[in-house]
């Protein structure tokens, strides 16, 4: 009965994530244009109008071009994909990097018995100086069987499923915010010289200190301390703002993602119950069987 309920919710979940990427890819390069219109009209005007008209088109024509690029890659499939990519970089990483420290522990440990060794021992014959065969790297073995299209019939495998989505969304939002702010720079709109590893702070702390402003926009003070201290100058604030991709802000803009959301909010209320149950059915099971196996080993003793 829960595993039925499991497959059944696996399919609810996968429906309901792709109506709800559908009603953000409807809206999303509206947004992400309407976001670049406020930045040139409201914030930045001056800077725009300075461009001459060919360089306004061909702003306008990169943002709507960046948006469709946006949209074709807010699908289940699309961001399964880019969370299988990701998953596989990071575990290539992290094991490059276990690997470098098992080497460096290696080398320290024997570097001083090797030279000692090589003080007392003769010299290696022909037939010992060969260079042994380096053992062939073990394949990456990486259990990704639970981003396909509909999740498998389990709470982990959908839990963990529904998380890399989530995090391939936040991600393609922020590739999208990151490649918009590159070419208002590049066009003179935002000003250039703030260093992007300030921007890219403020995004990944989901703009927690940024001040009110419109929809999809990060507005930032940036406080600059005096070039030489031994002067007695003050240190002056530049205001930064930038565009910066939401998903609360693209919800409250369009009702049927706000819907959607709901749905999944729902679906996820089922998915933690659905999960309590399951722990404690497995649980019970493995205490019967090892039970069982107890009595069977007892019998046999006696």
């Amino acid at each position: 009965m829960l595993s039925q309920q499991a497959e059944k919710l696996a399919q609810q979940f996968s429906a309901v994530y792709g109506n709800y990427l559908a009603a953000l890819a409807a809206t999303v390069q509206e947004q992400l244009i309407q976001a670049g219109y406020q930045l040139c009209t409201q914030l930045y005007p001056e800077q725009f109008v300075a461009l001459d008209e060919a360089k306004q088109r061909s702003l306008q024509q990169n943002l709507r071009q960046l948006g469709e690029a946006t949209v074709a890659n807010l699908t289940v499939n699309q961001l399964l994909e880019a969370a299988k990519k990701r998953a596989i970089a990071e575990a290539e990483i992290a094991e490059q990097l276990a690997q470098t420290a098992s080497e460096a522990d290696s080398s320290c440990n024997s570097s001083e018995p090797e030279a000692e060794a090589t003080a007392t021992q003769p010299a290696p014959t022909e037939t010992e100086t060969e260079t042994p065969a380096e053992p062939e790297s073990k394949p990456l073995e990486l259990d990704l069987s639970y981003l396909q299209q509909i999740p498998p019939a389990h709470p982990a495998a959908i839990y963990a499923w529904q998380q890399s989505l989530n995090r391939s969304l936040v991600r393609q939002l922020r590739h999208t915010s990151r490649q918009a702010n590159r070419l208002l720079e590049k066009m003179g709109i935002i000003r250039s010289g703030i260093p992007p590893q300030m921007l890219e702070a403020a995004i990944k702390n989901d703009g927690a200190e940024q001040q009110s402003g419109p929809p999809n926009i990060l507005m930032l003070n940036i406080t600059t301390a005096p070039a030489d201290e031994s002067e007695e100058e003050e240190s002056t604030t530049i205001q930064l703002a930038a565009i910066y991709l939401r998903l609360a802000d693209l919800e409250f803009a369009v009702p049927e993602l706000r819907l959607a959301r709901r749905q999944l909010r729902d679906c996820q209320r089922q998915l933690k119950q659905l999960g309590r149950l399951v722990t404690a059915e497995e649980q019970r099971q493995a205490i019967a069987q090892a039970e069982a196996a107890w009595r069977f080993a007892w019998n046999q003793d006696r």
